[in-house]
């Protein structure tokens, strides 16, 4: 009767192992995404929901395959160039990098609904700060995963890319090979009489209002010594790019900051802090600005540090802007470029919203000027002026239309009221707090400017950009009408000249 018993009792576990029961009922398991697949399924879902709220952040590209990875332009133009396994693996580290500091504006900006709505198995509601966990861990666990696999480096390549600013279907529409030639001419003319302004002498130039220089409010002016320290130093790495801790960071961009001289004559002219209010995107004249955000290029071929200096208008305006030009919401960027000793070999500068976009190099690093099929070549509109010990960059900006007039050594300013200037990080417009502090980037999923459009989107769809003239993202800004070219290539600076 005991070994009737004992069999029975033996058939019976047997049965249950088969049929994949269990005797008993488990205890649901704590939410873990410490497997590659559950992983994977997480982020794939966080993707679905950000993409359905629109507040995808498009300062960065995604890499598709590898959901914990993002690139742009600088870090795709290195995969050619990677030899080791130290430089591949610091690669792999920046993109992942990318990726993090991209979802988490992304989870800041999803409305609070959207949150709720992502209950996950074990019951919990979501909330940004536990998903961010979420998503650093998954992160480190797929990298660590994928690392592993023997192909990983040659798969990655192969998906590595940044696509371009122009359409090329948008192109063919509006019979590109047509416009292209009158866009052309008008484009030269454009230029001839933007180099005239610069050619004119800096008494003569016409002010409208009051000249108002913005100042830097605070910040020490480096030494030569002390920024090549600083830059080699950030240097040493296997990517030989300068990386910069935040402290770092901070005190190059105080010293390097430029001073604005802005022609004054309408509450339009005052730059500031960009605020939301109610639903719409608008400038705080009362705090003014610039925003900043470090970026990378080559220089003969070798790694290089830029410092974008970043600033907001209320809006395009005045006599001088052409109609098609006039609307709501106006910028620039002024971008410092740093050779390997910390050294400023150029600056230059264009419209927040991809136009008019010059060229100022030092001279005595020119050999020669190239010339490229299919474009006007590099528009040089004047030499980077010398600056003695102390003195910072001045750039002077015209009154509505908001453009520059000319870059001076700012040492010695007369006839002008001073404003200081705060200093803020470009990722807060990629999250700007309501009142109530939720938080949305002012630019939309394509990296336009919310709000910003102009009839000149109409009129020159041809060319192949969305939406010509809207404000736009870092890493949206097309320099060029015909041809086409990005104001983050990489190898803009190499492509156009030939430096000693």
């Amino acid at each position: 009767m005991k070994n009737i018993r004992s069999r029975f009792i033996l058939l019976f576990l047997i049965i249950i192992l088969f049929s994949g029961c269990a005797p008993f009922p488990a205890k649901p398991a704590p939410l873990s995404f410490e497997k590659p697949g559950q992983c994977r399924e997480f982020l794939s879902r966080l993707d679905e929901v950000v993409k359905e709220n629109g507040v995808r952040d498009a300062s960065s590209v995604s890499v598709p395959g590898f959901p914990y990875l993002r690139t742009n332009r600088f870090l795709a133009s290195l995969k050619k160039n990677l030899k080791d396994k130290g430089e591949k693996g610091e690669w792999v580290l920046w993109m992942q990098q990318l990726d993090l500091m991209s979802r988490k504006k992304e989870l800041s900006n999803l409305p609070d609904e959207a949150l709720l709505s992502l209950e996950f198995e074990d019951g919990k509601k979501a909330d940004s700060e536990w998903l961010f966990a979420q998503v650093r861990s998954c992160s480190a666990e797929l990298l660590g995963h994928d690392q592993v696999r023997s192909d990983f480096y040659d798969a990655l390549y192969t998906v590595i890319r940044v696509p371009s600013e122009y359409s090329c279907f948008r192109r063919t529409l509006g019979l590109y090979p047509l416009i292209a030639i009158p866009v052309s001419l008008i484009t030269k003319g454009s230029i001839t009489k933007i180099k005239e302004r610069f050619d004119t002498d800096l008494n003569d130039l016409p002010i409208d209002g009051q000249l108002t220089a913005f100042i830097p409010e605070k910040g020490e002016l480096l030494s030569e010594y002390k920024v090549q320290e600083i830059i080699e130093k950030a240097g040493k790495n296997p990517l030989r790019a300068p990386l910069l801790d935040r402290s770092e960071e901070e005190k190059l961009v105080w010293s390097f900051a430029p001073v604005f001289i802005q022609d004054l004559a309408a509450p339009y002219d005052r730059l500031g802090q960009v605020v939301w209010k109610g639903n719409r995107v608008d400038i705080n004249p009362e705090k003014p600005t610039v925003y900043y955000y470090t970026s990378h290029a080559f220089l003969k071929s070798e790694p290089v540090l830029q410092i974008n200096y970043v600033i907001w208008y209320s809006e395009r305006a005045g006599d001088r802007s052409p109609s098609i030009e006039l609307g709501h919401m106006d910028g620039l960027t002024a971008r410092v470029s740093l050779d390997a000793q910390g050294k400023a070999f150029m600056v230059d500068v264009v419209n927040d919203c991809g136009c008019y976009h010059f060229f100022a190099p030092d001279k005595e690093r020119i050999d020669r000027i190239l010339s490229r099929p299919l474009s006007s070549g590099p528009f040089v509109a004047q030499w980077l002026p010398p600056a003695a010990s102390g003195e910072r960059l001045g750039i002077r900006i015209s009154s509505g239309w908001h453009q520059v007039q000319r870059l001076i050594s700012a040492g010695h300013l007369s006839n002008s009221i001073s404003i200081p200037y705060a200093m803020a990080p470009y990722d807060v417009l990629e999250a700007l707090p309501h009142e109530n502090s939720r938080t949305e980037s002012i630019f939309n999923s394509s990296g336009l400017a919310k709000g910003s459009e102009r009839v000149e989107r109409f009129i020159l769809f041809s060319t192949g950009i969305p939406s010509v003239g809207s404000m736009r993202q870092r890493g949206h800004h097309a320099i060029e009408l015909i041809g086409g070219d990005h104001f983050d290539n990489p190898y803009l600076f190499d492509n156009n000249f030939v430096f000693r």
